[in-house]
């Protein structure tokens, strides 16, 4: 091996690593989580890894989706851009199209949930979630959490 080897593989390894952050650039989003809706799980703070988008939507993954109208909840929700953080939802996807719909979300009619739709629960029995709002529609869908990428300081035991 001569002595140029080890710059050589140092540098195409630069250079794979540089073409992963730049293909990343916008799909990953780093979060916090403000509340206690998806308590004990994720506490006010901890932070996480969110992959934008729809492919990793699936049955017990944890999403992200825009904030609900407060009356009329997800159908009626134009906006806001989903870049604005603060109008987010944390939630558990707990069934999705053709799954059968659970007995709780007394506001998802039908037996099975219908083609482009959610059911999230939130895992605080008073967290706003498709038992008070009903389906949820993938398109206010802004990803799925990958990871926590930090634990709040001193929240969990």
């Amino acid at each position: 091996m001569t002595a140029a080897a080890p710059l050589l593989l140092a540098t195409a390894a630069l250079l794979v690593l540089a073409a992963a952050l730049f293909l990343a650039r916008g799909r990953l989003v780093a979060v916090t989580v403000r509340g206690y809706s998806m308590s004990p799980t994720l506490m006010p703070g901890d932070r996480l890894l969110l992959l934008r988008g729809r492919r990793r939507v699936a049955t017990g993954r944890v999403a992200v989706v825009v904030a609900p109208h407060p009356e009329h909840g997800w159908h009626t929700v134009t906006g806001p851009a989903p870049d604005l953080r603060d109008a987010w939802y944390v939630k558990r996807i707990v069934a999705v199209a053709g799954e059968p719909v659970p007995r709780w979300a007394g506001r998802c009619p039908g037996t099975h949930v219908p083609p482009g739709m959610l059911v999230l629960l939130g895992e605080q029995p008073g967290s706003r979630d498709s038992k008070q709002l009903g389906y949820c529609p993938e398109d206010k869908l802004v990803g799925t959490v990958l990871f926590r990428l930090r634990a709040a300081a001193a929240q969990h035991t």
